[in-house]
């Protein structure tokens, strides 16, 4: 597909990167010719120095071939007018980020008067992931398939745990539909099957449906969010008490700005939260704050290295859950990922929902559409959701006949609204929808699961 990208900065040259990795014909427009070149000069691509909203600069970029316009810098204005005018000139799909708080509105939302086929929004986006943490406090992460109805959560095995060395046959029969789906080792990530054992250290990726999930994440560790700490009166932290405020979730939230203007402005516009105006990452801070008695704490002011180095002496005094905000995925190299409760990175995030749409529209006319996507275990394990369609080789066969790549697991097949945990004897029918976790990377439709 041809795709236009407009600005090259954290999620812009991060989709660029992945659109590359899936062979898209991509060009990127932006007005720093020094950026531009950098990044030009690591991808396959076709780079254009000026602004994305110029009809000249989308007229060289020949927007009347474009299958799809994604404007991604760092101002909302310019990327709806931006996108407005690619459509006018031929573009047949808009893709906007929007982060402004006063455009999160039913005009640009639900009415989408503009028009445009998909916003982003990656601090709302982020927001909801950490929803999800807090509503199960136990697992390091949670995504949802096929509306809510299959669940994948992130959980470590700790010393004493009573999934400690437990064989997955053995799992299998005492937790029913709850399947292990992939095991992280130390380094290796690694595809299990029945003969595999639980151990100290392991983090584990499970999936089942949201009922017998509850139930598994209150067995590994019966714990409920009650007081949350966030640090940092930025973006995520309006969505996130949005989404409280309107949730059952009682949860009751402190905030720690450093910027008096700000803090009195969160202070007026959630009344129910308690904020305090202070440098949220300084020690004698969060001790006269009581962090220690808190149920969570989500670090999340803009600098990265002070939430790592905050979170760091968090997990030190004992928080139970410790959320902690990372967008420059570099340092997720050099960091030990153990002593962190969650990591969520708002340009990963924002980039996977980017991913899913374009793929979907890929896979529009394929015998299989590409529904859900999300990346797990430092992005190097994918789950996706696939739509079985008239036409696809797979439909009346059995899984035991389907001769799968190695390192691809079938979760779940939903059937009419109901998930089936499935054997080999189960057999594939048209409307399918398949749950899938696999270690290959990049791939867009079902096809590409068979081993040929």
């Amino acid at each position: 597909m041809r795709i236009i990208v407009v600005g090259a900065g954290k999620v812009g040259s991060a989709l660029c990167r992945s659109l590359v990795d899936e062979k898209h014909d991509v060009t990127l427009i932006e007005e720093n010719e020094q950026v531009l070149k950098q990044i030009v000069k690591r991808h396959d691509m076709i780079g254009i120095v000026g602004n994305g909203a110029n009809f000249k600069i989308l007229e060289q970029a020949e927007i009347k071939n474009c299958d799809i316009f994604v404007a991604l810098t760092d101002k909302d204005e310019l990327n709806m007018i931006a996108a407005v005018l690619a459509k006018k000139m031929g573009a047949k799909e808009t893709v906007v980020r929007v982060r402004n708080p006063e455009y999160s509105n039913a005009y640009f939302k639900d009415k989408n008067f503009l028009d445009f086929s998909l916003i982003v929004n990656p601090e709302l986006l982020t927001a909801r992931y950490i929803a999800n943490s807090v509503e199960f406090p136990n697992a390091k992460s949670v995504e949802h398939f096929v509306n809510g109805r299959v669940m994948l959560m992130e959980f470590k095995i700790s010393d004493g745990s009573k999934l400690c060395n437990i064989q997955l046959s053995q799992f299998r029969k005492k937790f029913g539909n709850i399947l292990v789906c992939a095991i992280q080792r130390g380094q290796d990530i690694i595809i299990p099957d029945g003969d595999a054992t639980l151990l100290t250290g392991d983090i584990i990726f499970v999936t089942g449906n949201r009922v017998e999930m509850i139930l598994f994440h209150n067995f590994v560790k019966s714990k409920a969010v009650r007081r949350m700490l966030l640090i940092g009166a930025g973006k995520i932290s309006y969505y996130l008490l949005n989404i409280f405020r309107n949730s059952k979730a009682h949860v009751n939230v402190k905030i720690i700005e450093v910027d008096e203007k700000r803090a009195r402005w969160f202070s007026e516009e959630f009344p129910e939260a308690h904020v305090v105006q202070g440098d949220g990452t300084a020690k004698n801070v969060l001790l006269e704050e009581g962090v220690e008695h808190f149920d969570a704490v989500a670090t999340l002011t803009p600098i990265d290295e002070e939430n790592i180095i905050t979170s760091m002496f968090l997990e030190k005094i004992g928080v139970r859950k410790n959320i902690t905000k990372v967008n420059r995925t570099s340092l997720l190299e050099i960091i030990d990922r153990e002593e962190f409760s969650s990591i969520v990175t708002p340009k990963r995030i924002a980039v996977d929902n980017i991913m899913h749409f374009i793929r979907g529209r890929k896979n529009a006319q394929d015998a299989s559409s590409l529904d859900a996507l999300h990346h797990v275990g430092d992005g190097r394990i994918e789950t996706l959701q696939f739509e079985i369609r008239e036409g696809n080789q797979m439909v009346g066969k059995s899984l035991a006949e389907l001769r799968f790549k190695s390192d691809v697991l079938i979760a779940a097949i939903i059937r009419n609204g109901k998930p089936i945990y499935p054997t080999g004897d189960d057999i594939l029918a048209i409307g399918d929808k398949l749950v899938v976790i696999t270690l290959l990377q990049n791939i867009t439709n079902s096809f590409e699961l068979l081993a040929r």
